[in-house]
């Protein structure tokens, strides 16, 4: 999937670029254990409209049978070795020094470790990215500007629960952000404050209109469904509201033409979130896999753009459709296909 995938795209393969046994050993599963529904995912791969024309996949080393200490270790490792080869030394020498608070919150206090990400385009390595779960320091090892819009979140929204730390490294910078878990129910209304406070309130309407008219008009997302994500960037902060689409009840079927129509004023992603669409699908399985996740993202600047990940097929189900795979989220069948190419 991932050879055809690189292929369709016109990027580079993350099987040549080391994650090959990485993939390999997250899904030694057969195709359709329940496991594979398990969070982290074990393998996913990720649309988004700011990402376009790039291949980017997300990896629980280890997959649903790893302890967390083998996630941490072997995660911090392949994250390593690919900035290093890809992008250089000091890249590399950034990394461990960030990601080494952060090894730090989680060690001795996890249940399930880390995970790791990775985007390749035409050039190579995009960016890569290792996510540390909450332990008792995460807090503290944050840079003190993450540190403050942490607090103001946390006091502004309650049942915000710091849920891991994801070190980030692109081509120029790195940066270090933090997830929230909703342990409430999440009004997408009681979302204002906190982003007038974190100078983001002129999208809030884009964000929770994204959101409401994606799910079908709903605009009360339950306890445990949703993630806050706060990323500072050289344009202010960037705010990433997640929803596990596994844990949602009702969530529309099919999703594609939802999204699509969210997309239709931007004609660029529409075509893009096609060529996607097509890459990741496979002739010998009826549909593409299941959408697991659906993230809205706001900036100062930028209002919603959507991403989502994509649990393959080839994880989900045997070859020809034969597999029980989740159906939710999921598209109809190979018509519901054919109508994005």
């Amino acid at each position: 999937m991932l050879n055809h995938a690189s292929t369709a795209l016109c990027t580079a393969n993350p099987v040549e670029a080391g994650l090959g046994r990485l993939v390999d050993d997250a899904c030694q599963l057969p195709p359709g254990d329940r496991r594979y529904w398990e969070h982290p995912e074990p393998l996913a791969t990720k649309f988004s409209e700011l990402a376009s024309r790039s291949l980017a996949l997300r990896v629980t080393p280890g997959g649903p049978l790893a302890t967390a200490d083998y996630r941490i270790a072997e995660g911090t490792k392949a994250v390593g070795d690919l900035v290093r080869q890809s992008m250089g030394p000091e890249a590399e020498s950034w990394l461990r020094a960030r990601s080494e608070e952060a090894r730090g919150s989680g060690y001795g206090a996890s249940s399930w470790g880390a995970s790791i990400g990775a985007a390749f385009d035409d050039a190579g390595l995009r960016e890569a990215a290792v996510s540390y779960e909450w332990g008792p320091t995460l807090m503290d090892s944050l840079p003190a500007p993450l540190y403050r819009v942490a607090r103001t979140a946390m006091d502004r929204l309650p049942g915000l629960r710091p849920a891991f730390s994801t070190v980030h490294v692109g081509r120029r910078t790195g940066s270090q952000h933090l997830t929230f878990e909703m342990t409430n129910a999440l009004p997408l209304a009681s979302l204002e404050p906190l982003m007038q406070e974190l100078g983001l309130g002129h999208q809030h309407g884009s964000l929770m209109s994204a959101c409401a008219f994606v799910l079908g008009s709903r605009f009360v997302l339950p306890p445990g469904v949703a993630t806050v994500t706060l990323r500072p960037t050289r344009v202010g902060l960037e705010f990433r509201l997640d929803i596990d689409l596994d844990r949602l009840p009702d969530v529309p079927q099919p999703l594609a033409p939802l999204l699509r129509i969210q997309m239709g004023e931007r004609p660029r992603s529409v075509r893009e979130w096609q060529y996607w669409l097509s890459a990741v699908s496979n002739e010998r399985y009826r549909r593409p896999g299941s959408f697991s996740v659906l993230s809205v993202i706001v900036r100062p600047d930028l209002p919603a753009r959507l991403a989502l990940h994509l649990r393959p097929a080839v994880i989900e189900d045997a070859p020809d459709g034969d597999g029980d795979g989740d159906e939710q989220a999921s598209w109809a069948g190979p018509e519901a296909v054919g109508a994005w190419r």
